[in-house]
């Protein structure tokens, strides 16, 4: 190939890759969820009775091992995750929303002794099947998966957390 031809397919490669590069930032995660699937919090959710230490037992995409939640007051719930603090306001029942943010949190299940819960974000990226340490029941994990399943999420891609 002459001269010419080695600076025109050098031109092109360079064009090709120019126009895949992306623009400097991370590439978003993939969505684990259908996101054609509607989905929504709990209307059992109570700020006050979900309050605590909870332990993951199931996850889709990356979840803390532990969590707890605070509740600070009104509806301001405090999220403590893997040394990340997040202040979100309970905007529905089992809606958490982040305070001057967009990140959204949903409680789409909740057992009737706040023992075990489906949780995800509303963006599809995360869920997980909850339970207070030391209080998980294969019955009500089912029931959280299921749930899961209902809303959208791949219950099939769901990992066991070992405690």
């Amino acid at each position: 190939m002459g001269g010419m031809g080695r600076w025109m397919c050098a031109f092109i490669m360079a064009a090709l890759l120019f126009g895949c590069a992306e623009d400097g930032l991370a590439p978003d995660p993939p969505l684990l969820r259908n996101p054609t699937v509607p989905f929504g919090g709990t209307s059992r959710f109570d700020v006050r009775r979900f309050a605590g230490d909870w332990t993951t037992s199931a996850c889709i995409g990356e979840c803390a091992a532990q969590v707890s939640y605070a509740w600070l007051g009104g509806r301001k719930v405090l999220r403590q995750a893997e040394g990340l603090d997040r202040v979100y306001e309970v905007t529905a029942p089992g809606i958490l929303r982040t305070l001057g943010g967009d990140q959204i949190l949903v409680v789409m299940w909740v057992d009737e002794g706040f023992r075990t819960a489906a949780v995800g974000d509303a963006d599809g990226r995360w869920a997980a099947v909850i339970d207070r340490a030391g209080q998980q029941s294969a019955d009500r994990t089912r029931a959280a998966e299921e749930i899961l399943d209902f809303n959208g999420w791949d219950a099939a891609k769901l990992r066991k957390i070992k405690e």
